[in-house]
């Protein structure tokens, strides 16, 4: 079911609110503001559905922030597509309310809700997120830990652990402390990583890591290549069913226990090297 533009494809424009795209044919459309004191908040949830998403820390911030635009096919829709920011103690709750969100809510013809909806924070508030369908980007935060339905997801100057679980769309990283990764399906790209790598598990789509300073695990890839470089420490990769592996510029050892299919290349590996015989 398309539950962001009821299976039409709307040309887009800009929204006022950041580089969100917004249907040329939204019929109803509302701005949404919400925001509290950051004072003493040590972390934030995000908890987003349909619509585009945009994250961003900022070491002046001294508010969290949510601003966006709401579109939906119809005034009584659109009052139901809202956008609430509350205070629990030292945790802050970003959410977004739409029609489609309630118990037993049936699409008639034509009809679509959405919030395109973007959040501003201070980038020492660690940070999670629920976003349920749209492309999403996060950017100079503490932390983060993610579930993403659907979309393309950006992640950019995280300085802690990125924890991510991807159900489909392409996956990029750059610049994190430490990467563990969960992917059905889409490609994963990740660049520029202080310590670890671990992919737990991704189903399809190719695999590119680049430039990390500690050791890169692969547990299991169903489907797609793997391409590994410039690794301080080791690559080890567990389990692979179908797709070429390499890797390059290893420091510390290579070492795949399980393929399938592909083929196995590598060079400059400064430790030992462990792969599968040929039949």
């Amino acid at each position: 079911m398309c539950q962001r533009f009821h299976c039409a494809t709307p040309r887009s424009r800009r929204s006022p609110y950041g580089d969100f795209a917004l249907g040329d044919d939204c019929a109803f459309r509302a701005d949404r503001n919400a925001g509290v004191d950051a004072g003493g908040v040590v972390k934030i949830v995000i908890r987003a559905g349909a619509g585009d998403l945009k994250v961003h820390g900022s070491p002046d911030a001294r508010r969290i922030d949510a601003r966006g635009t709401a579109c939906a096919a119809g005034q009584a829709l659109l009052d139901q597509a809202q956008v609430s920011v509350r205070r629990e103690g030292n945790v802050v709750y970003v959410e977004t309310q739409l029609p489609q969100d309630n118990e037993g809510w049936n699409w008639g013809r034509n009809e679509y809700a959405y919030i395109d909806l973007g959040v501003t924070l201070p980038s020492n508030i660690a940070t999670e997120a629920l976003d349920s369908s749209g492309d999403a980007t996060f950017e100079d935060l503490k932390s983060l830990s993610l579930q993403d339905s659907s979309g393309d997801l950006k992640l950019a100057r995280i300085a802690g652990d990125v924890d991510v679980n991807d159900s489909s769309g392409d996956l990029e990283i750059e610049k994190a402390g430490g990467v563990r990764v969960n992917d059905s399906s889409g490609d994963v790209d990740i660049d520029d990583v202080r310590t670890n790598v671990v992919v737990e598990n991704d189903s399809s789509g190719d695999i590119e890591i680049a430039k990390v300073d500690g050791s890169v695990t692969i547990e299991q890839d169903s489907s797609g290549g793997i391409r590994v470089e410039d690794v301080r420490g080791s690559v080890t990769v567990n389990n692979d069913s179908s797709g070429d592996i390499y890797a390059g510029r290893v420091k510390g050892d290579f070492i795949v226990k399980n393929d399938s299919s592909g083929s196995i290349e590598h060079t400059s590996i400064g430790g030992k090297i462990s792969v599968p015989r040929e039949d």
